[in-house]
């Protein structure tokens, strides 16, 4: 991902991946703590910062929430990535945690994605792309699942070669799993023509 927006969200910590080549950094609240661990330099804070111990830096921009508020800490920074007008965003410590913020956490992800830009979600066990009407080589990687679920309530005209079960043309609804945990075949290559689709790689263990 080149001149991409990395935002450190609150959820399980996991190292904070090539986060150096991020043309702009955004820490969430506890995200911050996460940012400090690495030795990360944040552009913007963003959050009520209820659950961040540590002292705020000076000089570092920040756009405050109130405790009680609509947007979670993470949807918060993703839709001032988006008003920014950046088209590709990676997410970080956004997996693990409280079930209910990854859940918002992928939904604030669809949010980006259908309003144009390009989102990768990286932790140390799991790798999602979410994009729409695009196509995507997906390097293979041994130990690793692939799987394919839609985000918006269809994705149609998706197409996965380089797999052991291929699909050419097909429809997934975000109600029926069909795509999960496909094999590699070599490299994959993934697209689809309208819908928010994710393609996940998980770790087997």
């Amino acid at each position: 991902m080149e001149d991409f927006c990395a935002i450190i969200s609150g959820g399980a910590f996991s190292p904070l991946e090539n986060i150096e080549k991020a043309a702009f950094v955004i820490a969430c609240d506890q995200g911050l703590a996460y940012a400090q661990r690495c030795k990360v330099k944040p552009d913007l804070l963003v959050g009520d910062f209820d659950s961040y111990q540590g002292k705020i830096p000076d000089g570092v921009p920040r756009l405050e929430l109130p405790a009680e508020k609509d947007d979670t800490d993470t949807m918060a920074a993703v839709r001032c990535a988006v008003d920014e007008g950046w088209k590709r965003i990676a997410l970080y410590c956004a997996f693990g945690g409280r079930l209910d913020h990854l859940l918002g956490n992928l939904q604030a992800a669809a949010f980006a994605v259908k309003n144009g830009a390009a989102v990768e979600i990286i932790d140390e066990d799991n790798r999602a792309q979410l994009f729409s009407n695009a196509s995507v080589v997906i390097p293979e990687r041994p130990g690793y699942s692939l799987t394919l679920l839609a985000l918006s309530d269809t994705c149609r005209n998706v197409t996965a070669e380089g797999v052991k079960y291929p699909l050419a043309g097909a429809t997934l609804t975000n109600a029926f799993p069909i795509g999960v945990s496909n094999e590699w075949r070599g490299d994959a290559r993934v697209s689809v023509g309208e819908g928010v689709l994710m393609v996940l790689l998980s770790k087997m263990k």
